[in-house]
């Protein structure tokens, strides 16, 4: 890995997309009787052009929440500098899960984690695109002692975080 572009994070959007799939009972089953898939859509914008895109998959209503929940959290990202990210990711997870205001409702479940997934997503996405290649490959590229620090979003648990 190596140095990357220190670039300004500028702005941290969150839309809220649905499609009614309930009209038609698509995706339906026992428990959900009326789905309407949604996401929350995350755009982490820089100041040098470069913006990174993230989303976490919900259903209908629930996706107010998760949005009211993102733009909670997006101080934790506007005005920060990738470097001041990405060269310790698992701590800035940490930083968002570990709110004392929003870690109550669930950090590592639920709306809170929904949230994060997000953000951390499109952080991750911003960092491919700095690099030039596809998240996939970046991850490929870390050393195992950089990816033990990196590897959040991925099901890991928090205890295992550098």
């Amino acid at each position: 890995m190596g140095k990357d572009r220190c670039l300004s994070i500028t702005t941290l959007q969150a839309k809220d997309i649905r499609w009614p799939t309930s009209l038609g009972a698509h995706g339906s089953d026992a428990m959900h009787a009326d789905p309407d898939y949604s996401c929350v859509y995350v755009t982490i914008a820089t100041s040098e052009g470069l913006t990174g895109y993230g989303m976490t998959f919900t259903l209908g209503r629930g996706t107010d929440i998760v949005l009211l929940a993102v733009r909670a959290m997006k101080r934790f990202v506007e005005g920060r500098t990738t470097a001041s990210i990405f060269e310790r990711f698992g701590q800035f997870w940490r930083e968002l899960t570990s709110d004392s205001q929003l870690r109550w409702i669930g950090p590592e479940k639920g709306v809170t984690h929904l949230a994060v997934a997000a953000i951390i997503n499109a952080l991750w996405d911003l960092w491919g695109r700095i690099r030039g290649v596809p998240v996939w490959q970046l991850l490929a590229e870390m050393e195992p002692e950089t990816s033990a620090d990196h590897n959040v979003g991925f099901n890991q648990a928090p205890s295992t975080l550098m």
